[in-house]
């Protein structure tokens, strides 16, 4: 009886064009979302394999040209280090469109060359790049929104509700078999489209699959137990409507806006300006001083260099150029660590925030497992600044003892890739989304149960 229940609710569900409607543009945009995503990756992909090519051949060139002393040589060679996109990076494009993925740095100072990007148009960065993770978030809440608005409502206004209750002793079955039929619908577009992202991207079944997969059904199930909560209310279908699509601006679009004002006035990051022009200060100005007071810094920073003989008969020398250097970024570490700190502070902030705020907490789960949120960007930073110091450990002292360009094995230095397999926190958001479901669940089960449609 209960099979032949279910089959008239979805032969009298699918009848409606509106929901053949809803199940295409989730299809179109899901797969749109796949196809920009990974052409974003493949992109960067891109760039990473030239970049490489590029440096070995630099690399060549410079060797050629500034071969007969190292510091001129070190002068111009860039060694770069690279943030590899996951596969799951396709799936959620998160902050690797705005934060830089590739960043070559000479044995120079550090903080001058830390920040350097491609330009970008600014537009295009506010509009941001479609991915799956995009249509999950924003698209799949309004299907379910034009979905359920009117399921209690449609029934009260056609005058067929009254039919209904006097059929069943407990009317909130009827409600729940007509929310079920949604829900299956809806989910198991959402499985069609995951098993597309699966082969498109060529992701592992694993259990970051398996955290995707918990937290969109999490997400999805938050959006179907407000819209049951709005239900339950009693009120009409345009109420129901004009209610649900003002949580969906509130909670996708004008909190996210606010919390983003609110960051950008509560941890303001002068200090990226100021870091870069606090490095070139403390280096430049050094040309006007006597050579010691910039020795004097560097041994401070390196002791174990003090060894090394300082030509100061020489009006230049490399020695004395790079400790200028390196008085820069040490003039410029202050600016640096405060700028880092406040970062972590938005990122904390954000998290903490985002456990009251559904689609900001999804998305911040998703970037945390395909690696592209701002952690993974800080973690990349920290990577490259440890590259730099063992590069400068390297070659100071062949510079320090004038050793010939050919002495050094130019062919160990490729382009660094940096593969990081964190997968963030996973478990604040599920229990978020767990708890915000569980409260609209309760409180629509109890206005159903004190009121009589």
């Amino acid at each position: 009886m209960n099979q032949h229940i279910y089959q008239l609710e979805y032969k009298i569900f699918f009848r409606n064009k509106t929901v053949l409607t809803g199940i295409l543009i989730l299809f179109i945009s899901g797969l749109a979302g796949l196809y920009f995503g990974k052409n974003f990756t493949d992109r960067q992909q891109e760039v990473i394999v030239k970049a490489e090519k590029l440096q070995a051949e630099n690399t060549a060139r410079n060797v050629k040209y500034f071969g007969k002393e190292l510091g001129l040589m070190l002068y111009h060679t860039k060694f770069s280090m690279a943030n590899m996109p996951r596969n799951w990076a396709a799936f959620s494009n998160g902050q690797r469109d705005i934060n830089p993925y590739l960043i070559g740095v000479t044995t120079l100072g550090l903080e001058g060359q830390l920040y350097d990007t491609d330009l970008n148009n600014p537009s295009t960065l506010l509009l941001g790049n479609m991915d799956l993770a995009f249509v999950f978030i924003f698209i799949f809440p309004l299907i379910i929104i034009a979905f359920s608005y009117n399921l209690l409502s449609g029934e009260q206004e056609s005058g067929i509700w009254g039919l209904l209750r006097s059929q069943s002793a407990v009317p909130l079955k009827i409600l729940w078999r007509k929310f079920l039929v949604r829900m299956s619908t809806v989910y198991l577009t959402a499985l069609v489209l995951i098993a597309a992202a699966i082969v498109y991207l060529r992701l592992a079944a694993d259990l970051r699959l398996l955290a995707v997969i918990v937290v969109l059904s999490l997400y999805l199930l938050f959006w179907f137990a407000l819209s049951f909560w709005v239900i339950s209310r009693g009120k009409s279908s345009s109420v129901n409507a004009v209610t649900l699509i003002s949580c969906w601006v509130v909670l996708n679009i004008l909190a996210p806006a606010l919390v983003n004002v609110w960051l950008t006035r509560k941890y303001p990051v002068p200090e990226a300006l100021e870091t870069v022009v606090m490095q070139r200060e403390g280096y430049h100005e050094k040309w006007d001083m006597d050579k010691r007071v910039a020795l004097t810094s560097f041994y401070r920073h390196y002791p174990q260099f003090k060894k090394y003989p300082f030509p100061e008969e020489l009006a230049f020398s490399w020695y004395w150029y790079f400790a200028m250097q390196q008085n820069g970024d040490d003039q410029a570490a202050p600016g640096a660590r405060s700028m880092k700190q406040k970062l972590a502070q938005r990122n904390d902030f954000t998290t903490a925030v985002a456990l009251i705020l559904p689609g900001i907490q999804t998305q911040l789960t998703l970037n945390g497992i395909a690696g592209s949120d701002l952690q993974q960007h800080l973690d990349f930073q920290q990577a490259i600044r440890n590259y730099h110091e063992q590069l400068r450990l390297y070659f100071y002292p062949a510079i320090f003892q004038e050793q010939p360009v050919k002495n050094i094995d130019w062919s160990q230095f490729k382009l660094k890739r940096y593969n990081e397999n964190g997968t963030g926190a996973i478990w604040p958001g599920v229990l978020s989304l767990a708890v915000l479901i569980s409260l609209l669940s309760g409180a629509a089960i109890y206005n159903f149960g004190k009121k009589i449609y």
